[in-house]
């Protein structure tokens, strides 16, 4: 990647939606590759934290310890505040401390003649860290397991800072994608020589509503950014017998733009994780930077002609 040569195009961002869960926004002057790299970052280095250790006292569920164990893990836990705690390869404690784990509580028994759900809601944080589940009101709690009668769970968790590259069950995002920015042009002189229906059949077409007719203009753009590359617009009209018919519609991908659909799991604000993912690119980078200028110029060279 060459960065020095993408800082000056000048790389813009603009927000098209944005709310608690998602958002969508245009990436300008950048190239594919920076894309990706974007998208790789907000998957696999953005730091949350997540339950990784589990101590089982009473189990007399119809799950199995390590099934538990793995279903607390994938609890998505608030981790607005990640940076104030350390990894635990980081941390000078001699084994854990407030500073580097969350330490949890769960002990249920139904005693009734009901199906108790044991679910998010109690999972209870110990101290005053302030690190609960992002699930644990009445409608969206999540369900670890149910119990029957004189059932009994009881058991405590350690919950560590991560990254998605360890394990997913770190993924701050439930979705991170993003769509090559497509170009779209009509040839006036080729639509000219459609009548009314042949239009409309362009139109009516698109599955996502691209275009639209009118009587006075004929085939419109609507909204390029609907695009998915599904060609049914190229296609509908190969049968007609009509004069440079392949030229009537243009669909080409953007060489620097590319739209971006983020979503997250709830652990992290989806601005948040847009504005981490830079600011770990940006780190990333200094530091490959640090270590180009501790080599030699022959190092240098040498290195130039690996690649």
């Amino acid at each position: 990647l060459d960065f020095r040569k993408m800082a000056e195009l000048n790389p813009a961002v603009e927000i098209h939606e944005l709310d608690k869960d998602m958002v969508k926004f245009t990436v300008k002057n950048i190239d594919l590759a920076t894309a990706n790299t974007l998208r790789r970052v907000m998957i696999a280095e953005v730091p949350t934290l997540a339950i990784e250790f589990v101590t089982v006292d009473i189990n007399t569920t119809v799950l199995h310890d390590q099934f538990l164990a793995h279903r607390l893990g994938l609890i998505p836990l608030n981790s607005r505040e990640v940076e104030r705690f350390n990894y635990p390869r980081d941390c000078d404690c001699p084994g854990g401390c407030e500073k580097c784990q969350i330490k949890y509580s769960l002990h249920v028994k139904n005693t009734s003649e009901d199906v108790r759900d044991v679910t998010t809601k109690d999972l209870q944080p110990e101290g005053n860290n302030g690190v609960w589940p992002v699930h644990t009101s009445e409608d969206n709690a999540i369900l670890i397991v149910r119990l029957g009668k004189n059932q009994e769970l009881k058991l405590s968790a350690i919950a560590i800072k991560g990254i998605g590259k360890e394990h997913a069950k770190w993924i701050p995002v439930a979705v991170a994608t993003f769509q090559i920015d497509p170009i779209i042009r009509i040839n006036d002189e080729v639509m000219d020589r459609l009548d009314e229906k042949q239009m409309q059949d362009v139109v009516k077409c698109c599955p996502k509503k691209v275009y639209k007719y009118r009587a006075d203009r004929g085939i419109e753009v609507v909204d390029n950014r609907r695009c998915v590359y599904c060609r049914e617009c190229l296609k509908v009209s190969e049968e007609w017998e009509v004069e440079d018919i392949e030229e009537l519609i243009s669909i080409q991908q953007s060489k620097d733009t590319f739209i971006f659909t983020i979503e997250s799991t709830g652990v992290i604000a989806p601005e948040g994780i847009l504005t981490i993912a830079i600011d770990r690119l940006v780190d990333k980078l200094a530091k490959v930077e640090a270590e180009v200028k501790k080599l030699s110029p022959n190092e240098r060279q040498r290195s130039q002609y690996n690649y």
